[in-house]
């Protein structure tokens, strides 16, 4: 009796070891299967967002051909201009009227805008 006793002890103590082990093996198979998981679902949004960059790309490289955005660049940084239009340009003047002796003199100055540190060295500087 004493060996059957003994035999099953021994067989219920491997039993336990073996359930240990294979529940170990099937948790670490879940957290990797999560893990797999998390990355594919990460690389999908990463290809999406890749996908979307494209589309805009696309779309300005479309806009780029147009043969408006090709005539709106060339009048701006090219300054050309059409066999059939009349360019005007327009500058910043302030005029002013000075009355010298009765008669009216006008005046016409230029007053483009300068940086703050030409200001300040002709506010310092400057004694006109």
């Amino acid at each position: 009796m004493k060996k059957k006793f003994s035999f099953v002890v021994i067989f219920f103590i491997a039993g336990i070891i073996l359930a240990a082990t294979i529940s170990t093996s099937a948790f670490r198979e879940a957290y990797r299967s999560r893990k797999i998981q998390k990355e594919v679902e990460d690389l999908k949004a990463q290809a999406q967002h890749v996908q979307n960059e494209n589309d805009a790309l696309r779309q300005r490289i479309a806009y780029f051909q147009t043969p408006e955005f090709q005539e709106k660049i060339a009048k701006e940084k090219l300054n050309l201009q059409k066999p059939d239009e009349n360019v005007v340009i327009v500058k910043p003047v302030v005029e002013q009227q000075e009355k010298v002796a009765g008669a009216s003199v006008e005046i016409v100055s230029a007053q483009i805008e300068a940086p703050n540190y030409i200001k300040w060295w002709n506010f310092f500087f400057k004694y006109n």
